[in-house]
């Protein structure tokens, strides 16, 4: 007896609603206590806004001076992953692990780190 089943594509949205407020204080690349405010539109999509407070040289933030920056950000929730991009500052990519945490690596020029955020 043979049983096939197929699994969705990597790239179909997944069910779960991303919606509401994500925190991180990993420090990464100068930048500390991340806040993501995401909204889940339909077909996987994310938006949102990002806020960190940063060592200095992020957003409008000059260089060596700490302040708050934030930004906008836009990304996909798939049943593979989920990819946010934090524009002006970096890129997350990683997955839903636990209804309420998501775990994955941040990506700047300079090279990449893990990061876990908790809602």
């Amino acid at each position: 007896m043979l049983v096939l089943a197929c699994a969705p594509e990597p790239t179909t949205p997944a069910s779960t609603n991303l919606g509401g407020i994500w925190k991180s204080d990993a420090h990464v690349f100068g930048l500390t206590q991340f806040k993501l405010t995401l909204i889940q539109e339909s077909g996987g999509i994310v938006s949102g806004e990002w806020y960190v407070r940063t060592d200095g040289g992020v957003g409008d933030c000059p260089p060596r001076t700490a302040c708050e920056a934030f930004g906008n950000l836009i990304g996909w929730n798939t049943v593979s992953q989920v990819e946010l991009e934090l524009l002006g500052a970096g890129k997350f990519e990683g997955a839903l692990v636990e209804p309420n945490r998501l775990r994955g690596i941040f990506i700047v020029s300079a090279g990449s780190d893990t990061i876990t955020f908790v809602k």
